[in-house]
């Protein structure tokens, strides 16, 4: 035999035992997670149904990230405002991110009217509305097709910073967290820092 043929045996053993070793390894289908960076937006539009992100953290963990990448943020640039010496954050939210999906949409409307021997009319009407989220096949499950993924909501924003008791100093850090977080100022505590 030429050593090409050598090669080829080898080769053909060898996938040979990862086809057979990924049949004898079977496993529960994982979700797989979507990009919580792209096409974010405040809120989802009118007559949109919005489903939990799916990802590979629970959702608990999926909160604590984004409000420990809230805090980091906010911290980086709160210590840069004139007056403001240390800094620390604390952001509570709401709910992990959510994405919107796409949605085959069939609306039937149909009025029905109906007279009387008194020659009264009734009008009757009914409507009926299917929806079916949009699936893209492929590898191991299907996907949703995701139109955005939405930020989570901010329920309440703690500051507390050295330079938080000159009035100016404060009205600053409420305006940055308002625009940052897009929080109303009624869910913003400003406290100064001891020492």
């Amino acid at each position: 035999m030429k050593p090409i043929h050598y090669f080829i045996v080898i080769a053909g053993i060898g996938m040979a035992i990862m086809i057979l070793t990924d049949f004898l390894s079977v496993g529960r289908d994982q979700p797989q997670g979507f990009g919580l960076g792209s096409n974010e937006a405040t809120g989802p539009p009118a007559g949109e149904q919005t489903v939990p992100a799916l990802g590979g953290a629970s959702p608990p963990d999926l909160i604590r990230e984004y409000e420990n990448m809230y805090e980091t943020q906010l911290k980086e640039i709160l210590t840069s405002v004139v007056g403001v010496g240390d800094v620390e954050v604390m952001v509570n939210l709401d709910s992990t991110p959510e994405l919107v999906v796409e949605k085959n949409r069939n609306i039937r409307s149909s009025t029905n009217q109906e007279t009387d021997k008194d020659r009264a009319t009734r009008n009757q009407n009914d409507q009926s509305r299917d929806e079916q989220v949009v699936v893209v096949q492929g590898g191991k499950q299907d996907q949703p097709v995701v139109l955005k993924t939405l930020k989570p909501k901010v329920r309440g924003v703690l500051v507390v910073a050295k330079g938080a008791e000159n009035i100016q100093v404060k009205a600053w850090i409420t305006e940055a967290v308002q625009k940052v977080l897009d929080v109303p100022a009624y869910k913003i505590s400003i406290l100064p820092k001891k020492g």
